[in-house]
């Protein structure tokens, strides 16, 4: 017999397969029809007793699931509310580093809005970063409602809660990523690139400053966040920049980020990997970095494989300007081979390769990207030579 937490990951692969196979709209149906159907018992609590029902059936859900939640309901002000301190669900895919569809959390809006329809309840707000916090208030439809945030046990008031990027919801609506922004993350980053037709990628490799690299230049630039901080590789302004799994001067990326004028701001983008560490962005006053993940399962250019190797962040860059269909230039990444014996451009000892990371898994990664790039590719002659 399955535990309560280990169909997440099949629900994970089920999901990515879904949304690869036949699209964005059939998982939805899934969500809204296969699985609703599947959580009847809150229908019936529902219809029975309304906001007490889902109540009395959610503080069960949660003690067998052993959630770290607090359910709070004041039927005085028609208010039934969770804040999910640690999701057991969610957790158990950090905790094993799963990661297989794009955005695993989304499917618990998608039963729950159909199975409150049923019972004339709706969603008044929703909020998760993706890290394992989450926080909604539902209420009866056509009653008033006030909202119980700011409470004791808000979790929104919690330290876990600056991690990560939110998906936020106001009924069934799904509200924009970013100010003035859309809602998907794969058309955020297709709307920020869309007036540059060239990607110039930049890795921190000693490529990045030669003479090849100052000839080719053009278009928008990514950096990473030690270039970004540094302005060694590129002292311009950046179009955007990918933060690692592991940044160590995440502090000075504020500084310079808050002290730039809004109009001129670079986007700022995370992989947001499973088992990286958390970073708790919201706390800098930095804009959540937007997900690349999404954008590069969606496309097949990368699938996440559990406890292996994964791309350093140069590669993600160029994975990401693959992506997005664009003339790139990519220079910098050098696969800790360069001639000066430096495995950056102002390392004075070399290092190797990162933990977490490998020569194998860099070259693979970046043969699918370029391989969807072909012409409009133009690569910097060290790098090519280490493909050969």
């Amino acid at each position: 017999m399955l535990g309560c937490q280990d169909f997440c990951g099949y629900y994970d692969w089920t999901f990515q397969h879904l949304r690869r196979t036949f699209g964005q709209d059939a998982l939805h149906r899934l969500w809204a029809e296969a699985i609703a159907s599947a959580q009847q018992h809150y229908t019936n609590a529902g219809l029975a007793k309304g906001l007490r029902g889902l109540y009395e059936t959610w503080v069960t859900t949660g003690e067998d699931e052993q959630c770290d939640w607090t359910f709070t309901l004041d039927e005085d002000r028609n208010v039934l509310r969770w804040d999910m301190y640690q999701c057991p669900s969610k957790g158990h895919l950090i905790q094993n580093d799963l990661f297989a569809d794009e955005d695993y959390c989304d499917h618990c809006m998608g039963w729950i809005h159909s199975m409150l329809d049923r019972i004339g309840a709706e969603v008044m707000a929703h909020e998760h970063n993706h890290c394992g916090q989450c926080w909604g208030e539902m209420r009866i439809k056509g009653k008033p409602a006030q909202s119980l945030a700011g409470r004791e046990g808000d979790i929104t008031a919690d330290a876990r809660w600056q991690r990560g990027y939110l998906d936020r919801w106001q009924g069934k609506v799904k509200l924009p990523l970013l100010q003035g922004s859309p809602h998907d993350p794969v058309d955020v980053l297709t709307q920020w690139f869309a007036d540059s037709d060239a990607l110039t990628v930049l890795g921190r490799g000693p490529s990045a400053r030669d003479g090849w690299t100052q000839d080719h230049l053009s278009g928008a630039v990514i950096v990473t966040d030690p270039t970004y901080v540094t302005r060694d590789v590129y002292d311009g302004q950046p179009r955007a920049v990918l933060i690692g799994d592991e940044p160590k001067a995440l502090e000075l990326v504020a500084e310079r980020f808050l002290a730039t004028p809004q109009n001129e701001r670079p986007l700022l983008m995370h992989m947001y990997l499973p088992a990286a560490p958390m970073h708790a962005f919201a706390r800098l006053e930095l804009p959540r970095p937007v997900p690349v993940l999404p954008l590069l399962v969606r496309q097949g250019l990368y699938r996440h494989e559990p406890h292996a190797p994964y791309p350093t962040t140069g590669v993600f860059a160029l994975l990401l300007a693959s992506a997005l269909g664009k003339h790139v230039t990519v220079a910098g990444i050098d696969l800790y081979q360069h001639d000066s014996g430096r495995a950056y451009l102002n390392d004075q000892h070399h290092p190797g390769w990162p933990a977490k990371h490998s020569e194998a898994c860099d070259l693979r990664h970046i043969r699918f990207a370029l391989e969807r790039l072909g012409e409009q590719a133009c690569i910097h002659p060290h790098l090519t030579s280490r493909l050969v």
